[in-house]
């Protein structure tokens, strides 16, 4: 997987008040040290996290999967399930406004 979950190691540490400038060096220094190890991020002990930088604690580790990658996304058009739903729903309403359309449709005009 590489360090595509890199995003919510800074996201985690902004959201624990860390100023985001800091969080995003703290999260290169991790990925860096990850890679030194051969390990992915959501492989890092609870030691290496403190080696790199003591705000990272045990609790990023649950941030670090897919699923909870794919369910922070929260926001308007975002990836969380719910989110989703509604984009889903707003596409089938606009495809039945253009079905309806194309059903009335005689061709063009002349």
């Amino acid at each position: 997987m590489g360090f595509t979950l890199a995003t919510e190691v800074a996201d985690w540490l902004a959201m624990s008040g860390v100023p985001f400038s800091e969080a995003h060096e703290i999260t290169g220094a991790l990925v860096k040290a990850c890679e030194a190890k051969q390990i992915e991020l959501s492989e890092a002990s609870v030691q290496l996290l403190a080696e790199v930088d003591p705000r990272l604690t045990a609790g990023v580790l649950e941030h670090l999967t897919l699923e909870a990658a794919v369910n922070a996304r929260t926001g308007q058009g975002g990836t969380a399930p719910e989110r989703v739903r509604e984009q889903i729903a707003r596409l089938k309403l606009r495809l039945s406004a253009q079905a309806a359309w194309a059903a009335d449709y005689r061709g063009p005009r002349c």
